[in-house]
Formats: C-alpha cells, sequence, structure tokens
C-alpha cells in the first residue's frame, strides 16, 4: 500500500493485537443512535466522539449494562476503519468514554465488555494491510490491549509497552541450500502519548527492536522508530492531518534486493512527512494530501567485498486526491488518483542505469457495509511507471485492494485482503517488479482469555524487463493466553518459502516464537 493512501484512507500501522477477552452477549442500541453516530462519522473522529456523547447523555441506559454499553461501542467502532490518520486513539477514545459515563457498580464490567469489542475491530483494522514480499518481522509484536490505564500527564496519557521473544529460525540466512539454523531473542519497549481534546488530536510514539542471535552474532540488529501525528479540526466539517515518522531498519534476508553472501543485513533509515485536507460537503466527502518519503541505505560487505548502497537511496513524492459519495450507508463509491514521483540520489546505480521513475495510479472503488458484522473495501484501477533510463521497460498494470472484514461477535475475527502495487529493485536490467498478494487471518476464541489464530497468504514479485517471477507462501499458526489485562503471553509456528524461477532465489524456512508482552 503506498504512502499516499496511509495519508488519505488508512490508519498508521498500530501493531495486530493477538488477545481477545471474553466473547459477551450485546444489545444492540436504536436505529436513531446509529444512525447519528454514522452522521457524526462523516465530520472525522471529533464528530464521532462529539455523537457518542449527546448519545449518552440523551439516553444513559445506553451504558447502564455491559450488554447495552458493548452494544453502544460496536455501532460506534465500525464508523472508525475509514477514517484518515492513526486510529488507535480513537478506539481508545471510544473505550474510554462509554467507560466513564457507565454508573459505578458496573463500571469494571462495562469496561471489560467494551473493551473485548473495541479491541477486535482494532485487530481487523490493522490486519486489512496487506504484509511486504516476505511477511512481518520475526519479532512482530503481540499487540496492546485497548483498555489502559496508561499515565496521565495533563490532557495526555502516555502509554508504556514492553514486549519480549525468543525464536528458533531454521534457515537464518534464507538460503537455497546449506540452511543454517539458530535462535534469538527479540526485546522491544515502546512508547505511545496520546492527547485527550475533545477537538483536536496529537499523538506520538516511539520503540526500539532489538534482536540478538544465539550463534550467529553478524545477524544482530537494533531497529527503532519514532512518529508523530497531529490532527485539527478547523471545522465541524473540515479536517487537517499532519504526520511524520523516522526509523531505522533491516532488510530480511528473504527480500527481493537483499544483498547476496552479505556479511549482515543490509541497514536502511526511512523518513516520511505527510499532509492532507477531508473536507465534507454535504453526503459528499472531498480528501488531497501528499507524502514524501527519503530512504537512505548503509554500506554493506559480502566475502568478495565492500558492496555500494547508495546506488538505492532515493526521494519519492505522492500527491492526489479522492472523492467520495456518502449518501447510501452500505455502498460509498470514490474515485482517486495519485500522481508517484521517485528520484535517486544518484543520477546512475552501479550497473548504469537511470532509475528515476514518475508515474500514476488512478482508479474507481467503493466501501461497502453489508450489515454491521461485514465491511471491506474494493477499488480497481490503473497504474504506470516509466523510467528516466530508455533501456527500462514502461510498467503498465491494473491496480488492485481490497479488504474484507468479518466479525459476526466478540470471540470470532475474519479479514481477508489483496493489494498490488509497483516495487523499486536493483536487479540489472529489471525496471522494478510488480508485487501482488491476496492473504487471510482468523481468529477465533477457544476458552476465555484463550484465543487462536490462524493467517496465510500468497504473494508474486514479477520482474518487468528480465526473466524472473519470485512466489511467496507465508502460513502461521499461534494462540494467545491474556494472563491480565496487562500481560499477555503467545505461541506461534511460521512457515515462509519463496519460489523462483531464478534457482538461487528459491528458500523455505520455519520458525517458532515465544512471546510476553507487558501494557500499561
Amino acid at each position: 500500500m503506498n504512502l499516499l493512501r496511509l495519508a488519505l484512507l488508512s490508519s498508521l500501522a498500530v501493531g495486530i493485537p493477538g488477545l481477545a477477552a471474553t466473547a459477551l452477549a450485546q444489545t444492540a442500541p436504536p436505529a436513531a443512535v446509529t444512525q447519528g453516530l454514522r452522521r457524526g462519522a462523516a465530520d472525522g473522529p471529533a464528530g464521532l466522539l462529539r455523537a457518542l456523547n449527546d448519545a449518552i447523555a440523551r439516553n444513559p441506559r445506553l451504558v447502564a449494562t455491559p450488554a447495552a454499553a458493548a452494544g453502544l461501542a460496536r455501532a460506534a467502532a465500525e464508523q472508525v476503519q475509514a477514517f484518515v490518520g492513526a486510529n488507535l486513539p480513537v478506539y481508545r477514545s471510544i473505550t474510554r468514554t462509554i467507560t466513564d459515563a457507565a454508573p459505578e457498580p458496573v463500571r469494571a464490567a462495562v469496561e471489560a465488555a467494551v473493551a473485548a469489542e473495541v479491541e477486535g475491530f482494532a485487530r481487523v483494522d490493522a490486519g486489512s494491510v496487506a504484509p511486504p514480499a516476505t511477511g512481518p518481522a520475526p519479532g512482530a509484536a503481540l499487540g496492546a490491549p485497548g483498555a489502559l490505564e496508561g499515565v496521565r500527564l495533563g490532557s495526555f496519557t502516555l502509554y508504556p509497552t514492553l514486549e519480549t521473544a525468543a525464536f528458533y529460525d531454521s534457515n537464518v540466512f534464507a538460503t537455497r541450500r546449506d540452511p543454517r539454523a539458530d535462535g534469538a531473542t527479540v526485546v522491544s519497549p515502546g512508547l505511545a502519548l496520546e492527547s485527550d481534546w475533545t477537538r483536536h488530536s496529537f499523538n506520538m510514539s516511539g520503540g526500539l527492536d532489538w534482536t540478538n542471535y544465539w550463534q550467529y552474532t553478524s545477524e544482530n540488529t537494533l531497529d527503532w522508530n519514532v512518529s508523530a501525528e497531529g490532527r485539527i479540526d478547523a471545522t465541524d466539517t473540515t479536517q487537517i492531518y499532519l504526520g511524520a515518522l523516522a526509523s531505522r531498519d533491516h532488510e530480511d534476508r528473504g527480500t527481493p534486493d537483499s544483498t547476496l553472501f552479505g556479511e549482515g543485513p543490509v541497514v536502511y533509515y526511512d523518513y516520511r512527512a505527510y499532509g492532507g485536507v477531508s473536507q465534507r460537503v454535504g453526503d459528499w466527502v472531498l480528501r488531497a494530501g501528499g507524502a514524501v518519503e527519503s530512504l537512505i541505505y548503509e554500506d554493506s560487505t559480502t566475502i568478495f567485498g565492500p558492496v555500494n548502497n547508495s546506488d538505492r537511496d532515493r526521494t519519492r513524492t505522492t500527491a492526489g486526491g479522492l472523492v467520495r459519495y456518502d449518501a447510501n450507508p452500505f455502498l460509498q463509491p470514490f474515485f482517486e488518483a495519485i500522481g508517484d514521483f521517485r528520484h535517486y540520489t544518484q543520477t546512475q546505480d552501479d550497473f548504469g542505469y537511470r532509475r528515476s521513475s514518475q508515474g500514476w495510479r488512478a482508479g474507481l472503488g467503493t466501501r461497502y457495509r453489508i450489515d454491521p458484522t461485514l465491511t471491506g473495501e474494493v477499488f480497481v484501477g490503473w497504474m504506470e511507471q516509466g523510467y528516466d533510463d530508455p533501456t527500462l521497460q514502461r510498467i503498465n498494470t491494473p491496480a488492485f485492494n481490497f479488504s474484507l472484514r468479518w466479525r459476526p461477535q466478540s470471540g470470532t475475527l475474519l479479514a481477508v485482503y489483496a493489494d498490488r502495487s509497483i516495487e523499486d529493485t536493483t536487479t540489472p536490467g529489471a525496471s522494478g517488479y510488480v508485487y501482488s498478494v491476496v492473504g487471510a487471518r482468523f481468529e477465533q476464541q477457544i476458552i476465555p482469555r484463550v484465543t487462536g489464530i490462524l493467517r496465510a497468504s500468497w504473494g508474486q514479485s514479477d520482474f518487468v524487463g528480465v526473466a524472473r517471477t519470485d512466489d511467496y507462501f507465508d502460513a502461521s499458526a499461534g494462540v494467545r493466553y491474556r494472563v491480565t489485562q496487562n500481560v499477555g503471553i503467545g505461541l506461534d509456528y511460521r512457515f515462509t518459502r519463496r519460489d523462483s524461477n531464478v534457482q538461487f532465489a528459491d528458500f523455505s524456512r520455519h520458525q517458532v516464537f515465544v512471546r510476553a508482552g507487558f501494557y500499561y
């Protein structure tokens, strides 16, 4: 999913929570309340929270019992997924608003019921984003529960987290032959600061991922990330979004451009800034936005000598807009168009290719809501990317994006997705590759506090200009146990395989993870 859609349509990645609470019965709120929440959500997060507060003020019985509060939470949470920007603070605000309004004798029970409902929506929201070619990193988080106390700092709340994992990897270097196995530990502390304002919002977060292998210490990494995002509610119908992110990360050994025979993973720095405006005019929603991303790679070394990665340094600028018609609560069609400009710092890469390019993506789509339990989005269009080097073939291909989110009850979740994008490469002779992916994630509460998770995806990298096609299969199964509201543990098995018509690129990998997390 490209960077501009982060500013236009989707939420920032917040981790995929893997902890479900006990499924509870719920009482659906009156139709007028649901309609009021939907109308409020048309004006963004602030409008939804105003509508939620108004509904509770008019009818306190909506939060008088856990079942009623859970039904109200579902009606509010199902409006959030289409918001621009970071959605986790909105889900937490819904939980806090309903819990604070509940009568004192039932407040704890209301909080548990609302948290279970809202956390489920947050899981499906995060899970609709397609993973990269090799799936999430080995240290993928358990994910923080939604109903957390945090540390109050005036009109802000600070949420500390600490996640740890130990894992076994059967093929550390992602090689076709002579795989090397090893174990590793991951420690991931994090902080999130969220505002508690009735109007506007400001959120910051940061964290570390410190991975230490037991034998192959050359694979040790220390990644970090910091981000900030603000929303200005200029009027009841106008929101302005601004955000920035900086991170130090590394390429998984199984990525298409991973350095062969490298003595360690390729390290790179990712700097992003984005902004957008959303305006409602009657039943129409108009959005415009832009984003800039800068990637800077460190040089690496191999058994044959140093490798210059500076020829991969680049800046990507995207800008575009969206028009959506929201009159129908079940289908909201939209048109989207995005320009995509990629500028490489070096005029030519190490093989003499000029890889700077210009492109676009445009098409039609719709958000859909078949019933309160089944929602999603579908987009179909066309995208192109043309390159400065005349020897690099222009890429023309259909564009698509699909998501389906099904949540029939608190303990059951299903997310299905599909996505296609044009990615850069340094493979000689290839202008880039078209990456297509389809996948699904299913979660089912087995017993109270214990949830089972199944996930599978298939992806294909089709290189343009050379005879190379990589197929990826990624599947995992796991279980999560919520020890307390603040502590969770998990166990996962994951299988990854890449089949390529370039023989050296084939590999398969088995991984087993034991995880634990503390959230406050």
